[in-house]
């Protein structure tokens, strides 16, 4: 018999979790749940700055999200595929949410810009990023470096990482949903390289 799935494999072995790791795990997740909603609460009861919380909201719901998709896949691996393509569309979504609370946090696009341009122009002894900064330059890493030119922190830089943020978001999406058609075809073989089949790490990255 053929195994062409993960999922085909957990149900032929008939895996599952020993009870003291599910035990656990449950009193992790249930910890970490009502740590992230207390948090959420507090929130919530003090929404005076709806600019940057809105965002903050939706990074601090990543944390449930990653606990209770782990959960699931110990307690049933079977649907670990679906709960981690759901992960990674969360995933994405938070990404964006972070990058528009950290704009919030400088007031705003047009100031966010005229901080980078401030930072572009100054000479700070204290280094911006540690990858790299001279007078406001950002180097690139190697191999990049060879085929890149440095970026001067201004507008340019920042709509480049705007850009990046949300092409992540669309390629990550559309990755999940690949991963959902390619496991329903059974030709998902997430961590594997092979002609025949296609894994969400790989489409994604």
């Amino acid at each position: 018999m053929k195994i062409t799935t993960y999922t085909e494999l957990i149900t032929l072995l008939g895996y599952s979790a020993p009870r003291w790791a599910t035990l656990l795990a449950g009193s992790f997740v249930i910890f970490t749940l009502v740590l992230s909603f207390y948090l959420l609460f507090e929130h919530l009861s003090a929404y005076k700055n709806p600019e940057e919380q809105k965002f903050l909201i939706g990074v601090i719901l990543m944390v449930p999200c990653y606990s209770v998709e782990s959960f699931v896949s110990l307690v049933n691996p079977s649907l670990s595929v679906d709960c981690e393509i759901l992960r990674d569309c969360y995933e994405s979504f938070a990404m964006y949410c972070f990058g528009r609370y950290l704009v919030a946090c400088l007031g705003g696009e047009e100031r966010a810009i005229e901080f980078m341009e401030r930072e572009g122009r100054a000479s700070s002894k204290m280094p911006l990023l540690e990858h790299g900064h001279e007078r406001g330059i950002v180097k690139h890493p190697f191999p990049m470096k060879y085929f890149l030119k440095p970026w001067k922190l201004g507008q340019w830089f920042y709509q480049i990482i705007k850009i990046g943020i949300i092409q992540y978001m669309i390629i990550k999406t559309l990755s999940a949903i690949l991963a959902v058609i390619l496991e329903a075809f059974g030709v998902y073989c997430d961590g594997e390289f092979k002609w025949g089949c296609g894994g969400n790490s790989f489409l994604a990255n």
